[in-house]
């Protein structure tokens, strides 16, 4: 007799059972980095119990590429770059987050896995720890203190990994049974101790920017950071770094040296390689991101393939197409609208302009993208849909964006929640990492930090919104109701990437 399968939606209700609450987390990032000592042994003892080993991911001819910014786009780069140059490569992708379904995050050929794989997969992990599970509990050997602390942090499945974790164990359980040619993995946080850092004979790794902004956020110094993503570096693997800034550039020159890895450094000033290249992918910063893509590629395609690329062309011209086609949505992402659920644009003139910048650094090269938008446009209304959570500073990071109000002009402004819907989120985008008081609390803050930074806006066209749903509801009206010197609407939407992946949820649009 057949064992019942899991629906798409219970595998995604049992991964959301998985998630840490928001007391737990900040207990987390008050402990720092180093909280996730643990983690490998944790994960390595998680795959055992779903019948892996580490070294049987070698097999999928691993890149592994962290960094604080550009990481996901640098590997969904990568993942392009291979799939085009050959289609009979077959390539994985694990990134994260997801913007509208969960199954975006474990791509094939860079699309997202099908809902009946991913339900497939998750269940095998689910089923496999289950029936390991009373030896997993006992082996926790747990005091009365700690029961107790996973009662208060509700965690419901102690012998189970969190939620990432768990995506990692579904990740490469999935690459495994899909037979991939090559698996893109991207670091979730840190490096050392992240759990994609199981693995241990990569093809090449990857280091994109280190954000100084990242410091202030995860109260460390560069260098701190700096250590903790260059822990992805393995004995003898080539890595690729992005030039740091001076202090993190020397750690990650010291750790390859540790490891004996050959490091390659990509420089900005490179950038003149791809003037005539088409990127699919806006902004100046995916430049260098596709800096980084090229050189991993090339030491990819070398050592699997043995293929020696020409040092004195520029970009391997069969990288190209690989390059122009790329997909990344949520960043840069330029989204005409005429129809959804909450009415119709009269004139089909709402257009959304979605980037999921959340820190001063990629807010700055976000507000540049926009304000050249609008530089083009004398007679568009235009709307900023800002929100921000996770104890970020909050009015340094607008005031990236209302710098640019001299030159955009915009003339409503609305701080919104990140909960989807007025009936709460979908099972795709259930968050447990906030609590309702914060993420309203802090869109509080940011109208009045607005008004404070742009003194002479009108205070009535400053909103405060509960969901997303009332976001996009309020700029339909405006579409259907234009000053007469207005031709059409456009819609900034930014400041935080679960922000814009639910925000697409409710704009009607399917995973990409």
């Amino acid at each position: 007799m057949s064992k019942r399968k899991f629906t798409y939606n219970e595998a995604v209700e049992k991964l959301n059972s998985l998630q840490s609450n928001a007391a737990l987390l900040e207990q987390l990032r008050k402990a720092g980095p180093r909280a996730s000592e643990k983690s490998l042994p944790e994960m390595k003892e998680h795959f055992r119990r779903i019948g892996y080993e580490p070294k049987d991911f070698d097999k999928l001819n691993l890149i592994h590429v962290t960094g604080t910014k550009g990481k996901g786009s640098t590997s969904a780069l990568t993942q392009s770059i291979l799939h085009h140059y050959d289609s009979n490569i077959k390539t994985g992708l694990f990134t994260s987050p997801h913007l509208v379904a969960v199954r975006e995050r474990i791509r094939i050929n860079g699309e997202p896995i099908s809902e009946e794989l991913f339900s497939r997969y998750f269940q095998d992990v689910w089923e496999r720890l289950e029936a390991t599970k009373e030896e997993a509990i006992r082996a926790l050997n747990l005091s009365e203190q700690d029961t107790q602390a996973l009662l208060r942090n509700k965690r419901e499945h102690p012998d189970k990994p969190v939620y990432f974790r768990f995506l990692t164990l579904v990740a490469l359980h999935a690459f495994i049974q899909e037979k991939v040619d090559c698996a893109i993995l991207e670091v979730g946080i840190g490096g050392e101790y992240d759990s994609t850092n199981i693995i241990e004979k990569p093809i090449v790794c990857g280091i994109t920017a280190l954000g100084l902004d990242h410091v202030s956020i995860l109260g460390n110094t560069i260098d701190q950071i700096a250590w903790h993503k260059a822990g992805i570096i393995k004995p003898g693997v080539p890595v690729i770094s992005f030039k740091q800034v001076p202090e993190a550039m020397e750690v990650v020159k010291k750790r390859a040296q540790e490891k004996n890895a050959p490091l390659t450094i990509v420089h900005a000033k490179d950038i003149c390689k791809l003037d005539d290249i088409k990127l699919g992918l806006a902004g100046i910063h995916q430049k260098y991101n596709a800096l980084t893509a090229i050189e991993i590629c090339k030491i990819w395609l070398k050592k699997i393939r043995g293929i020696q690329f020409d040092n004195n062309e520029q970009v391997p011209k069969e990288f190209r197409q690989g390059l122009a086609m790329v997909k990344w949505p949520g960043r840069c992402q330029e989204l005409p609208i005429k129809e959804t659920k909450y009415g119709s644009n009269n004139n089909n003139n709402v257009t959304w302009y979605l980037d999921g910048a959340h820190t001063i650094e990629s807010l700055q090269v976000c507000a540049a993208w926009f304000k050249d938008i609008a530089e083009h446009n004398s007679k568009a209304l235009r709307i900023l849909v800002f929100n921000c959570t996770h104890g970020r500073d909050s009015s340094k990071l607008l005031r990236v964006i209302s710098e640019i109000q001299p030159q955009v002009h915009f003339d409503h402004v609305v701080f919104t929640t990140n909960v989807t819907f007025k009936e709460g989120y979908t099972a795709d985008n259930t968050n447990r990492t906030d609590s309702r008081e914060e993420i309203t609390s802090v869109q509080q803050v940011l109208a009045k930090s607005w008004l404070e930074q742009v003194p002479e806006f009108y205070k009535d066209c400053v909103h405060v919104v509960e969901t997303i749903e009332d976001t996009v509801q309020f700029a339909i009206n405006r579409s259907n109701n234009l000053p007469n010197d207005k031709e059409q609407v456009q819609i900034l939407t930014t400041g935080s990437l679960i922000m814009v992946g639910n925000m697409l949820t409710v704009l009607g649009i399917q995973p990409q």
